[in-house]
């Protein structure tokens, strides 16, 4: 005689459930999803990715302030703060404006660089492995050590070229599209100055003439890294930092249609920096802030 079978009951699925392995793949996530982010956040937070224009937009009513028809109106002391809240505005813009700059080049001139820094190596390494075999055998050294020189120059070239400025390629391919005319007309550019290593079989160096010897110098002084961050170029302009807090600046300020001229010396530090300042110099124990 066949015997019923009972109907499962709750306890034995919790019998069963407590006595399956614990598996990481199908653990379920209890906490609670996190919020969308709204259109203007991603990456970059929405100050960073908007310093630029803050900084416009804070530059142009600081003049509207200084140069609109209640003008005459402020206070000397407004004045002048107002002044010196413009002046350091445009600082931080041109600041921020040369880093994002600076930010493109190297994005764009990446991967060239980085090819014809390859090229450069492979042309040293073989230079100076020629140079070796000649002195073991005793030939001519004095060409093949300008080929060794040169070659250092070019490695150097890619390395330290200036971040902030378009990469003048040394090795360039040849691009698709280009009429007969351009080609003629860079071969002409080319040919100005130019070392041309014809019959060898090896790539033709062209790049910048006057940043080629520019890199020769500063190698030879020892400030390729001034070079390539672009500290040289500001300091020969006159527009580092330090010089362009220090000079007295002239600003034109139109009162009722009247133009009147007035000099005003640039801050040193910004307001958080004269706050920070104020508080070293309280608690200072000796030595000199550029030390």
């Amino acid at each position: 005689m066949a015997t019923k079978r009972s109907a499962p009951s709750s306890f034995d699925d919790d019998k069963k459930s407590s006595s399956r392995p614990y598996n990481k793949r199908h653990r379920i996530n209890t906490a609670q999803p996190h919020k969308p982010l709204p259109a203007n956040l991603g990456n970059k937070s929405f100050k960073k990715a908007h310093s630029v224009n803050d900084l416009k937009s804070s530059i142009r009513s600081l003049r509207r302030l200084l140069n609109g028809p209640n003008s005459s109106k402020l206070p000397a002391t407004v004045r002048s703060e107002k002044e010196r809240a413009l002046q350091t505005a445009e600082q931080d813009l041109k600041r921020e404006e040369d880093a994002i700059k600076r930010d493109q080049c190297i994005g764009r001139w990446h991967k060239v660089r980085f090819f014809d820094r390859q090229k450069a190596e492979r042309r040293l390494k073989k230079s100076k492995k020629a140079l070796k075999n000649a002195e073991a055998e005793g030939g001519e050294l004095e060409e093949l050590r300008r080929k060794v020189e040169d070659g250092e120059n070019e490695v150097n070239y890619a390395i330290y070229f200036p971040l902030d400025m378009d990469y003048v390629p040394l090795f360039p391919t040849k691009r698709k599209g280009k009429s007969e005319e351009e080609e003629k007309e860079e071969e002409k550019e080319e040919e100005k100055g130019r070392p041309r290593e014809t019959g060898t079989g090896e790539v033709v160096r062209q790049g910048d003439d006057d940043m080629w010897q520019l890199v020769k110098k500063c190698a030879s002084e020892g400030r390729l890294k001034d070079l390539r961050e672009g500290r040289l170029r500001r300091a020969s302009s006159g527009d580092g930092e330090g010089e362009e807090e220090q000079r007295t600046v002239k600003q034109k300020i139109t009162t009722e249609g009247k133009k009147t001229e007035q000099t005003v010396k640039a801050p040193q530090l910004s307001q958080d920096e004269q706050k920070d300042g104020e508080m070293e110099s309280d608690n200072e124990s000796g030595g000199g802030f550029f030390e």
